[in-house]
């Protein structure tokens, strides 16, 4: 079983002590069976922290530090371009993408995407971040990625991103992703379940993003999520 972990943003740091927050105090007690004593790791900003759990005599759990270290930066910084997908898809996508080191997600909504954008953004940006979190205690990577908000696909700036740029792609003459030598700074780009329109693939295609394919199947989006920054955070120089 992997160390448990929590995630110190919602956590107080009091006193050279840090107060484990209701929600992950109970998770650590009722499921990972943590007690007094228990050493457990927690993440922030990037860094590592050793913590032994301790009663704080208040009903609280308390945790002492007893290391911390940077985590080693990663080889290659990933921008994934994601178009919006139904919940269960996209929840998986944004897990995927945590887990395999992608750096910053930009949101994309697209022609075939469902849902559009709708109200409540900000609580759907809360959820998604949640689930970011989530997925790196999971892991164990120290920093969740940075997640923007859905900008239509016609209104983003793609020269912004970076340089290197791929798109996966249902298309004939694609370039299998497994073949390219990348460099240090990639984005890449997934569509929306049906792939990008026509009109879509034109625009990615005039910006300079390489077609590539994922392999000789058809993947779910989440999937395809999977494995395109699973070999883009794998991926030699």
């Amino acid at each position: 079983m992997s160390q448990p972990r929590l995630r110190l943003e919602n956590c107080r740091f009091e006193n050279g002590v840090w107060k484990v927050d209701a929600e992950q105090a109970k998770h650590l007690v009722k499921v990972r069976r943590c007690c007094n004593g228990s050493v457990v790791e927690g993440l922030l900003d990037g860094e590592k922290i050793e913590l032994r759990l301790e009663n704080c005599g208040t009903g609280e759990i308390c945790a002492v530090e007893l290391s911390r270290t940077k985590e080693k930066k990663a080889a290659r910084e990933i921008h994934l371009l994601l178009a919006l997908l139904k919940n269960d898809q996209f929840d998986e996508a944004l897990r995927f993408a945590a887990e395999t080191g992608v750096s910053e997600i930009h949101l994309l909504v697209c022609e075939r995407s469902v849902p559009k954008i709708t109200d409540r953004l900000g609580g759907k940006m809360k959820r998604w971040n949640k689930i970011l979190a989530e997925a790196t205690k999971q892991s164990g990577a120290a920093a969740p990625p940075v997640l923007h908000e859905p900008v239509p696909f016609e209104k983003f700036d793609f020269p912004a991103v970076c340089a290197e740029k791929y798109a996966a792609l249902l298309a004939e003459n694609t370039q299998p992703l497994a073949q390219i030598a990348f460099g240090k700074k990639t984005a890449l780009a997934i569509g929306p379940e049906g792939d990008w329109s026509p009109e879509e693939t034109r625009r990615l295609l005039a910006e300079g993003f390489v077609p590539v394919s994922l392999g000789n199947r058809i993947l779910r989006a989440s999937t395809a999520v999977a494995v395109g920054c699973g070999w883009l955070g794998n991926a030699k120089y």
